[in-house]
């Protein structure tokens, strides 16, 4: 599933997070549907921890090796080959951090809807203990 797709189901599933005290068996419903809501949520930030892993895992077996830095190594330059290297790894690293913004801009949102979720969830609990007795 495309970052965007998750979005789009995150933006749909945050609209759908109301609550409304009204009777007792409605706010048990409620809560029923939170917590459906918040599983669906927490099964899209699995998601986007396994693109962050992917990303991770596609910049780790990327080599700073370059043939110059390799040819330099045999010729002796071997500070300047390190430095060839060291720059590359910090390109890679440059790039790895780029990628996984999105997604990582995209878990604090999940979590942040969890947490408005979970409070909403919380307020109907209290209700219920007030209004069921």
């Amino acid at each position: 599933m495309s970052l965007s797709d998750i979005q789009n189901q995150i933006f749909q599933l945050s609209r759908e997070i109301t609550l409304s005290l009204d009777t007792p068996q409605s706010v048990k419903l409620q809560i029923k549907q939170i917590n459906l809501l918040i599983k669906k949520l927490k099964a899209l930030k699995k998601e986007v921890n396994l693109s962050i892993t992917q990303i991770n895992q596609q910049a780790a077996q990327s080599t700073p090796d370059s043939l110059v830095s390799v040819s330099l190594d045999l010729f002796g330059k071997r500070k300047l080959a390190g430095q060839m290297r060291a720059s590359a790894r910090k390109a890679i690293q440059a790039e790895k951090v780029s990628l996984r913004q999105p997604y990582i801009d995209t878990k604090e949102t999940i979590d942040r809807i969890i947490l408005e979720a979970e409070q909403l969830r919380l307020q109907a609990q209290e209700y219920l203990l007030h209004h069921s007795a």
